[in-house]
């Protein structure tokens, strides 16, 4: 899907005689083939609009106002909650909350009293025919297109956004739901349950003897030299059974520390195919859904940031 990206950026910015530099993160994230498809074009306009309007004209521009010579677009996809996050991010020249608002108020869409945020101010940017672009270009400013792409994603059951701050930046954000998507992952058993842990959250995985676990104090483990808490999922999910003598923690990135997982066994890299969970377990969200294995058997799929978020507010603080 990026390739198609890469070469917009590099062919456009050549014909708008623009140095941008295209990046992108979160490549492993997938998505069904169908669905990208459907993606590409609202993407590509968003990617248009960064280029004709978000990047500023000029080099010398862009030095005068602190920044790199270069610019860049930075195309962003990653997993959180149960949804799938796909960011279109310029470091341009933002847009101006104050000239949106004067055109809604030029087209009746608000009155000049009222009190509107910015995100609301944003919205109107997908409305049909309504265009900030003072000059009509082959790329952009006719007023058609990004009330298509906010079409096109409603269409996919998605949303998608605008933030922006003037002198810095935008972003427009994609949320897809998670159902829609394949994730790489790592099932592991916990008593007689399968579980699916996202393989872009796992940093490594540790052998340890399951008294080393009950004795650890203060829920801290030693991994590589490093103090590391962790999460007994057996006492978190309160089973009842009795624990393997050997157990193995799996450790997960979080933001710039690391925490444990104990689970009982892991069986391997599997990739899911996600569907939702039914009403069951509308209060447990760190459970962003469920896969079916190849035997019939049903695997909870975890997030893990979720359930760290949870644990953090009640057992302890991440990083002391």
């Amino acid at each position: 899907m990026l390739t198609r990206f890469q070469r917009l950026v590099r062919e456009l910015s050549h014909d708008l005689d623009k140095d941008i530099v295209f990046e992108s993160r979160g490549t492993e994230t997938e998505l069904d083939k169908n669905i990208i498809e459907m993606l590409a074009d609202p993407i590509m306009h968003i990617i248009r609009n960064s280029i004709d309007h978000g990047i500023e004209e000029s080099a010398e521009e862009r030095v005068k106002k602190g920044k790199p010579a270069r610019g860049k677009i930075l195309f962003n996809a990653y997993y959180s909650g149960t949804n799938v996050y796909i960011q279109i991010i310029d470091d341009g020249k933002g847009i101006d909350a104050e000239k949106v608002r004067a055109k809604a108020i030029e087209k009746d869409l608000i009155s000049s009293e009222s009190e509107i945020s910015n995100k609301e101010l944003f919205d109107f940017l997908f409305l049909p025919g309504f265009s900030m672009a003072k000059v009509v270009t082959n790329l952009s400013g006719r007023g058609v297109g990004m009330d298509v792409v906010k079409r096109k994603i409603a269409d996919l059951r998605g949303q998608v956004e605008i933030d922006s701050k003037l002198g810095l930046g935008t972003t427009v954000t994609i949320k897809l739901p998670l159902t829609l998507s394949i994730i790489d992952g790592l099932l592991v058993k916990v008593e007689n349950t399968n579980i699916v842990i996202p393989l872009s959250s796992v940093h490594k995985v540790y052998e340890y003897e399951h008294t080393k676990i009950e004795k650890a104090v203060n829920n801290l483990i030693l991994a590589d030299g490093e103090q590391v808490p962790i999460i007994n999922l057996r006492k978190y999910f309160k089973m009842k059974s009795i624990p393997p003598p050997l157990e193995r923690v799996v450790t997960i990135e979080y933001g710039e520390y690391y925490m444990g997982f104990t689970v009982d066994e892991i069986i391997g890299e599997y990739q899911a195919v996600l569907k939702p969970l039914g009403s069951a377990f509308k209060e447990q969200d760190f459970f962003s859904g469920a896969t079916i294995l190849g035997d019939g058997t049903v695997a909870l799929v975890l997030d893990p940031n979720k359930l760290i978020e949870l644990f953090a507010k009640t057992e302890v603080k991440i990083g002391d």
